[in-house]
């Protein structure tokens, strides 16, 4: 299809309302009868090249621009037209994936990169920053969805894309997952000249569960960041139930001079060798390190807002009381979010279709800013391991 004499009219009416309603820049060339490409000025796009759109794609994208519909982070419905980001390695995408194309009796799916619908909304709502390389169109590719009939429901698109992005990932061996808007870190427009010296004193020692802290900061996706967070937790409880059950057993032998070593004596010995295996088993490892590792109340504001007043709810307290809590009403609250943590863990680790919730797990919603609480349990744990006495120091 070209610019013709019935079509240019609509092509031009169509391009003013990008211009006056996109945040898209007037092109500094007209349209005109028997152009073949119509070239969308997308603002601070570094990649103009391929900004062209051909006539056809063109009018099938502005269809119904003034009922244009945005979904979460990711996804812009048009029409009978839904583009999704997806997150793939271009290169590999590139030269492992030929041109593929999904057709049901409902959909028709492909995958498509600078995709119009994704660049025009990243226009109109200012997600682009040429500063920190983040480009309207240019960074994008995205599973293209014609609806054939009326659109289903969401759930039934997104698994829908899900699927086609699995034969693919199964087929060429190309990860691709549902992606997001990108965006950045508008920190500051200076370098940090500051000159500071850091003192050995200020060093804290190493440790492997390091590896697993800095492995966490590396990740995106906020579930596998958080099982690299859990595994610091793993890494230490068994050494902090050991540290627990030696001292309760030095203050029980301590007293073999004040008391009889009688049966009931003995018995004492055998409980406390009791709760040691018990601290070791999976489902005690968190409450334990919180138990025995951190002052809970002092890292309680790093939970999620929604977590906090669920507890709060449960343990009977006000949120902003929690330092004023009696000792044993501090041992339930950190019952309560070890109970949390291993549930959500459990979430993650067991996502399967058998898998039965506690009603515990931490909304998906949230798990960002659950991670925020176990970044600063980590760090924690780095500062405990690093007064211990060296019988009960990890390297």
């Amino acid at each position: 299809m070209k610019v013709s004499t019935r079509n240019i009219k609509r092509i031009n009416e169509r391009l003013k309302y990008l211009y006056d309603n996109f945040n898209i820049e007037p092109s500094t060339d007209e349209v005109q009868i028997g152009d073949e490409d119509i070239y969308i000025s997308f603002p601070d796009e570094w990649d103009e090249n391929n900004s062209y759109y051909s006539v056809e794609d063109f009018l099938r994208y502005t269809e119904e621009l003034n009922n244009i519909q945005v979904i979460d982070n990711h996804s812009v419905i048009s029409g009978n037209i839904r583009q999704t980001i997806i997150s793939v390695n271009e290169y590999y995408y590139g030269y492992l994936v030929p041109e593929l194309q999904f057709d049901t009796d409902k959909y028709s799916l492909r995958i498509v990169s600078n995709p119009f619908l994704i660049g025009i909304i990243a226009s109109r709502d200012g997600i682009y920053n040429e500063d920190y390389g983040v480009f309207p169109c240019s960074d994008y590719k995205a599973v293209e969805i014609i609806y054939k009939k009326e659109k289903g429901t969401e759930e039934d698109d997104i698994k829908f894309i899900k699927t086609c992005l699995y034969h693919i990932a199964s087929k060429y061996k190309v990860p691709a997952s549902i992606g997001e808007y990108r965006t950045w870190d508008d920190i500051t427009c200076e370098n940090n000249d500051d000159n500071i010296i850091v003192a050995t004193s200020e060093l804290i020692p190493y440790c492997r569960a390091m590896d697993y802290y800095i492995d966490g900061l590396s990740v995106e996706k906020p579930d596998i960041k958080y099982l690299h967070f859990y595994k610091v937790i793993e890494y230490f409880s068994p050494i902090v139930s050991k540290k627990t059950s030696y001292e309760q057993l030095n203050k029980r032998l301590d007293a073999l001079q004040i008391v009889e070593r009688d049966s009931e004596y003995l018995e004492s010995i055998f409980k406390l060798a009791k709760q040691y295996e018990i601290s070791l088993k999976d489902k005690e490892l968190t409450f334990t390190v919180l138990n025995e590792c951190v002052d809970i109340a002092l890292l309680f504001p790093y939970l999620p807002d929604i977590i906090q007043k669920a507890i709060s709810k449960s343990c009977h307290f006000e949120i902003g009381n929690i330092s004023s809590l009696n000792f044993s009403s501090i041992e339930s609250v950190k019952k309560e979010i070890a109970d949390i943590l291993y549930a959500t863990r459990n979430s993650i680790v067991h996502a399967k279709s058998n898998y039965t919730a506690t009603g515990k797990e931490c909304p998906e919603e949230h798990m960002e800013q659950l991670n925020v609480f176990l970044t600063a349990l980590c760090e924690c744990l780095f500062i405990w391991n690093a007064r211990q006495s060296r019988e009960f120091q990890l390297k």
